[in-house]
């Protein structure tokens, strides 16, 4: 992999390692002019340079197993904005949060010394990719599998195994061995079973005694059957959360259907998604992020202070071209709106309630 070259006016501020990106453990490099991402993976790739003009937001949040994320929103080339996620792998009884800070606070402080009315650059992720392919195919090898997203970053000198030098194991051989020994002795056990099949007469006794208790087992599930009463608790819940503004924590269904007849909520923060298909993404302020997702006119309650900075990334599931539309509204007036109409697009809005 070729090395990046600092120009004579550039300096590093931060530079990292195990920092899985598009299931690709990558060097990160952070300057006074540009991010830079060196795969770790295979020495044929060329590194990527992301300009400060490209980057619109930054967010913080966690991935699913629990490590610390940084999530651009990075200008694409193809209309709106598309994100970027880069995962602070952990290994065992280590944590990466504080790095994490780190960078996300560094590299705002580097958007955010741009010059007033810098336009965006866009970046076109679709190119990347094709070149990418292309060099991997060039070098023997094969794509990584999405798999790996969930694996412990490994060490130095594993992480630089280039993928075409990834054969399989010397043991394939005796593993066949093993699966012929393992296949001998299933048949064995199988001809055991068809012989008590064949001899009734001497497992009658014992399969009389097993018989009891398997009556009240259908008796158990009879009480079971109830359960839907469940489904009467959940519908009184949507009734104390319209009257309540001040409980964030319960959004159900049930509440978001009914905030169109009544109206803009009077009191706190609260974000709108109007949408005909189906989406999903992030909402939160002040760095606490929650998942959410559905279709059509819903309202959503943010827990925020008036210091705090909303943070909102919604995606479409579909390819319909059809308009997305985002509004943040605060004490029952809209401070915000967006909308995008790229089709599978992702709509990043970052607002802060102090200038407002």
């Amino acid at each position: 992999m070729g090395s990046p070259y600092l120009n004579s006016d550039e300096s590093i501020i931060l530079s990292t390692h195990n920092i899985l990106i598009d299931a690709a453990i990558s060097e990160v490099i952070l300057t006074n002019r540009r991010l830079l991402i060196v795969d770790s993976g295979n020495v044929r790739f060329q590194h990527k340079e992301m300009s400060f003009a490209a980057i619109e937001t930054v967010t913080t949040m966690e991935s699913s197993s629990g490590d610390p994320v940084i999530s651009l929103a990075v200008f694409a080339k193809s209309g709106g904005t598309k994100p970027m996620q880069l995962v602070f792998s952990q290994q065992p009884r280590s944590l990466r949060t504080g790095e994490r800070d780190e960078w996300a606070q560094k590299i705002k402080e580097q958007v955010g010394l741009l010059p007033e009315g810098t336009a965006p650059e866009y970046v076109d992720f679709s190119d990347d990719e094709e070149k990418e392919l292309k060099k991997l195919i060039e070098a023997g090898g094969a794509p990584a599998k999405t798999e790996d997203k969930n694996l412990p970053a490994s060490s130095g000198p594993r992480s630089k195994t280039s993928l075409s030098s990834r054969q399989p194991p010397a043991s394939a051989a005796p593993g066949k061995k093993m699966l012929i020994a393992t296949t001998a002795i299933i048949v064995v056990i199988l001809l055991i079973a068809g012989a008590a099949f064949i001899y009734p007469a001497f497992i009658s006794p014992k399969t009389s005694v097993p018989l009891p208790p398997v009556t009240p087992e259908p008796t158990t599930i009879a009480t079971i059957v109830p359960v839907t009463t469940v489904v009467i608790t959940a519908e009184p819940t949507p009734v104390p959360v319209i009257t309540p503004v001040q409980t964030p924590g319960s959004q159900p269904v049930a509440v978001i259907t009914s905030q169109p007849q009544t109206g803009i909520p009077g009191n706190g923060v609260w974000v709108r998604i109007v949408y005909d298909g189906g989406y999903i993404g992030t909402i939160g302020a002040g760095g606490r992020l929650r998942e959410v997702s559905g279709t059509g006119g819903q309202f959503y309650h943010i827990p925020a202070a008036s210091t705090d900075i909303v943070g909102i990334s919604i995606q479409k599931l579909d390819t319909a071209g059809l308009p997305m539309t985002v509004e943040l509204f605060n004490n029952g007036k809209m401070i915000k709106d967006k909308t995008i109409m790229t089709p599978k697009g992702t709509l990043v809005m970052s607002v802060d309630l102090k200038t407002v």
